[in-house]
């Protein structure tokens, strides 16, 4: 690192060559470590990759983001949309939102063909319905009263709401705590608690998204705008959305469960209720039908089930010429927090060194902190003080999921695709030696 930017030299490695696969692969496996650093939330992951080469860092972050599978709104039927948003940027607007289920558990569309049209046939094993239904009143109580009135219509019809699952694991909740202090296992104010918000180390993003659907369902916000002199204006959200149950998908996605892993409790609903899709203005309706299935990112960014994946080489920093006092203090504020402390020296302590005579002098005290700031370099003291360089192998990734996935299922997704891809190259190699 230098004042001007970065200077790359390259190193050549010490060891020879492997001879063949089976070398390459045992020295692989001995040197590549992977540890987890930090969970800053249920949605973010923060962990390094040592001895591995950069080839294979960045084919595990393009993975992340392109190809591991999704399920997201592909499909949108437009019955009705007199409001101000075209069906078009409607469409797109629905398909960005992000939804609570594990992909895993759904096959590909197109596997399964019809045999009267030979087009690919929808299932629910393949296919995931939502409805749209609502119309802006002409004032509030108008507006409350097409609510409840089209809600009922379509919970007679067999959709199921966000409010739904809310109430659904309230009561399972109530439930469990019932049953706890029934028989009579120690119910302290711990294991209440517990009970009652289950720990985010084992839940999911999604299933974190329904505790807070839970906590926020008994004060329901409230959609419609009333602003005095101006038309009455609806907002629409994707707690809106409407999911309607396909074949057995009501018991494999019960609405009750808090369940664990990516995906799982609550049943099937956007992660995020609060997401505008658009505004209406009195007698605008928007009436649609939106069918969700799988995909990857490659296909289209709404499949991807990152919002962010990139990594950093590790930094190495080294105190070349020891770093005092006043000098010491400046350097600590110029630069990241955290990366250089000051420690005192003791002055009865006579050993020869330097640091006789001195208060304090700066040491490094955690290099995984610093972006490589070049402020230290403005002081021409510390400019010849410190060498910064970057370890070639060693990789620090940030992962933040969008709640579909957690961020380690994520990360573990994308080794299985990467294992696959590797051993499909190695079949046609194969295969080419043989012919």
């Amino acid at each position: 690192m230098t004042e001007s930017g970065i200077e790359f030299r390259h190193v050549s490695s010490t060891t020879s060559l492997p001879k063949d696969g089976s070398e390459f692969l045992r020295r692989l496996s001995a040197n590549v470590q992977l540890r987890i650093l930090d969970r800053p939330s249920p949605d973010e992951l923060v962990f390094e990759l040592l001895g591995a080469d950069v080839s294979f860092a960045n084919a595990l972050r393009r993975i992340m983001i392109s190809e591991i599978p999704t399920m997201a709104l592909e499909t949108i039927y437009m019955w009705n949309n007199t409001s101000l948003i075209h069906d078009e940027v409607l469409s797109h607007r629905l398909g960005m939102i992000p939804l609570n289920v594990d992909p895993r558990l759904f096959d590909e569309y197109g596997l399964e063909i019809d045999e009267n049209t030979g087009e690919p046939a929808a299932t629910d094993r393949n296919t995931i319905v939502f409805r749209l239904n609502v119309t802006c009143g002409k004032d509030v109580v108008d507006d409350e009263r097409l609510r409840k009135k089209i809600e009922t219509r379509l919970r007679g019809e067999g959709l199921i709401s966000g409010y739904d699952v809310a109430k659904a694991q309230q009561r399972e909740q109530q439930q469990r705590i019932g049953t706890t202090t029934a028989t009579g296992h120690d119910n302290d104010d711990e294991t209440v608690e517990q009970l009652l918000e289950p720990s985010v180390m084992n839940l999911s993003v999604a299933d974190d998204a329904a505790q807070s659907a839970v906590e926020t369902s008994t004060t329901p916000l409230s959609t419609p705008i009333d602003s005095p002199h101006r038309p009455f204006t609806r907002h629409v959200y994707a707690r809106d959305l409407l999911w309607a149950p396909q074949g057995d998908q009501l018991t494999r996605f019960p609405l009750n469960s808090s369940g664990v892993g990516s995906g799982k409790g609550g049943g099937i609903r956007p992660i995020h209720e609060d997401i505008l899709i658009a505004k209406m203005r009195p007698g605008q309706t928007i009436e649609l039908e939106a069918h969700a299935r799988k995909g990857i990112g490659k296909d289209h960014a709404k499949f991807s089930p990152v919002a962010t994946a990139s990594y950093r080489l590790m930094p190495q920093i080294e105190i070349i010429k020891p770093i005092y006092d006043d000098l010491a203090d400046e350097l600590v504020n110029w630069f990241e927090p955290g990366v250089f402390i000051t420690v005192p020296i003791d002055g009865d302590d006579d050993d020869g060194s330097d640091d006789i005579g001195h208060r304090c002098k700066a040491v490094v005290s955690n290099p995984y902190a610093c972006t490589m700031s070049r402020n230290y370099m403005r002081n021409p003291i510390l400019k010849e003080s410190i060498k910064m360089t970057r370890v070639a192998n060693h990789f620090i990734f940030n992962i933040e999921s969008v709640g579909m996935l957690e961020p380690g299922v994520v990360v573990a997704e994308a080794i299985r695709i990467l294992k696959e891809k590797c051993e499909r190259v190695s079949g046609l190699a194969d295969e080419a030696m043989t012919d």
